[in-house]
């Protein structure tokens, strides 16, 4: 068995101790710095939409609920993933007992998890919903969100074998740290492989499928007519508006569908594009011996993959005019409430008095 775990990222890279301990401080303030920025971006944004979508429940479509448990899930990684690596950052060494050390890597990864297998849960209602009408109809509107729970159970037990692979070690005489464990020389490139394979290709390469599947039966519907197109046909089968189903036009697709279609593979391209360079990094350090990727450059690739828990929520009211008018509402309430307040007289108390005034009168 070998330690062979930086405590700088997620992923365990085939870097020393000596290597660790010669950390530019520069490079350390800046990655504070940066951190801070993604934590309070992240949080701030998720809170909003999640406050805001867990507001109006009772109005809420599908898709609000599969980015209320995305929301959940970006908060995940704020706290467990971005949180913990800024205080890491701080102290330089991990404090804290061995089991905060197991609990804190494990639910780094289940925030990885969560977050992609949760788009694949979106990906496939929206297939679901386009390709197989009759099924969703059918289901009508279930108590639990089956997808939902499927994504969230999978990351919960794939990401179990964080506990036993990390743990307190000794890295120096005297000198603890939250370190991984692996056999070698396969372990660590087996455990980076499965790890991008289970978090980024496999739900990439499910998702690019469905989305092929999707965008080709809205052009059969859009451009080849109705009569073509075999989830038209079915669709025309259904009755308007009945159990939380639209309308369908006769192109045979909503304009609500085409949005959330969209909406859902700008995600998807965010989540690659955030994730994707973090990953190859972290395969080419473990199977190429050679490389001696840099510390500078995994951190600043981290903080660019934690960037894709700042962007969904964002997204998500960009494409939704109705959380997009809630969260402007909820937006310009506190701005007027500020505004209000700047504009007090400075003797409250009689502001205070006069408000009472008026309050008794009515």
């Amino acid at each position: 068995m070998s330690v062979t775990q930086s405590p700088f990222t997620i992923i365990s890279t085939n870097v020393t101790t000596e290597d660790v301990d010669k950390r530019n401080p520069y490079v350390a303030q800046w990655n504070i710095a940066l951190l801070t920025i993604v934590f309070c971006f992240a949080t701030f944004g998720n809170c909003l939409v999640l406050f805001t979508l867990l507001r109006r429940r009772k109005h809420n479509a599908l898709m609000h609920t599969f980015m209320i448990h995305l929301c959940l899930a970006d908060l995940v990684v704020a706290f467990f993933q971005v949180l913990p690596q800024l205080i890491w950052d701080i102290t330089d060494r991990f404090q804290g007992p061995d089991f905060l050390c197991r609990s804190v890597r494990y639910l780094q990864v289940v925030g990885m998890f969560a977050s992609s297998y949760m788009i694949v849960a979106m990906t496939f209602d929206r297939h679901q919903a386009i390709c197989r009408p009759m099924m969703t109809f059918k289901k009508g509107s279930a108590r639990w969100n089956i997808p939902v729970c499927l994504a969230w159970v999978a990351s919960g037990v794939l990401s179990l074998p964080q506990i036993f692979i990390f743990s307190k070690t000794e890295v120096h005489p005297g000198v603890y740290d939250c370190w991984a464990n692996f056999v070698q020389p396969w372990g660590i490139k087996a455990y980076v492989t499965w790890i991008t394979l289970a978090v980024l290709i496999l739900p990439a390469l499910f998702i690019t499928t469905c989305q092929v599947l999707i965008f080709r039966e809205i052009h059969h519907s859009l451009y080849l007519g109705t009569e073509r197109s075999p989830g038209s046909r079915r669709k025309e089968k259904l009755v308007g508006g009945m159990n939380g189903v639209p309308p369908v036009s006769d192109s045979g697709v909503t304009k609500a569908m085409s949005k959330t279609v969209r909406m859902t593979l700008a995600i998807v391209l965010i989540y690659v594009i955030c994730w994707a360079p973090f990953f190859i990094a972290q395969l080419w350090n473990v199977w190429n011996e050679k490389s001696g990727t840099s510390h500078s450059a995994i951190q600043i690739l981290m903080i660019l993959a934690s960037l894709n828990s700042c962007t969904n929520p964002w997204i998500y009211t960009i494409f939704s005019s109705s959380v997009s008018k809630d969260v402007q509402a909820i937006l310009c309430c506190g701005c007027k409430k500020r505004r209000r307040k700047n504009s007090l007289p400075e003797d409250s108390c009689f502001t205070g008095s006069t408000t009472v005034q008026k309050e008794s009168l009515y």
